[in-house]
């Protein structure tokens, strides 16, 4: 059965880091985020610049931002594809490979932007809600 699991990232943390912190010591399968809730700043997203992914692109916010969408997947690093750019299999962090697609919204008018999370820092706080793969 499908369980559920809930982390609570705490005010000015890492977002990556502390997901990956959380993976430390678990044994799984790989896991599915389902959500995101929170708030953030110090953003830095990746889109593909080039259709062989050859080139990407990254945008850095800098302004407090709200999470309006987050979802991605947990896989461990002994079962993921070895095309994967080496700068994602290579983190020391955990054994596992946190991938996250996310928008978020900032500035008075509500600017979102979206792609793949590379970097933040949380803001009042972040709940991430994830399933683990059995």
């Amino acid at each position: 059965m499908t369980k559920m699991h809930i982390c609570t990232i705490a005010k000015d943390q890492d977002v990556m880091t502390a997901l990956h912190e959380y993976m430390m010591d678990k044994k799984w399968k790989g896991a599915v985020i389902v959500a995101g809730v929170g708030s953030i700043y110090d953003v830095m997203l990746g889109n593909p610049g080039t259709y062989d992914l050859k080139v990407l692109c990254k945008k850095k916010i800098e302004a407090p931002c709200e999470v309006v969408s987050f979802i991605g997947e947990i896989t461990p690093k002994a079962e993921a594809a070895k095309s994967l750019p080496k700068e994602i299999i290579d983190t020391a962090a955990s054994d596992y490979i946190i991938h996250i697609h996310m928008s978020c919204s900032h500035e008075a008018d509500a600017v979102v932007n979206g792609g793949s999370l590379r970097e933040a820092k949380v803001l009042r706080a972040l709940t991430v809600v994830m399933l683990e793969c059995d």
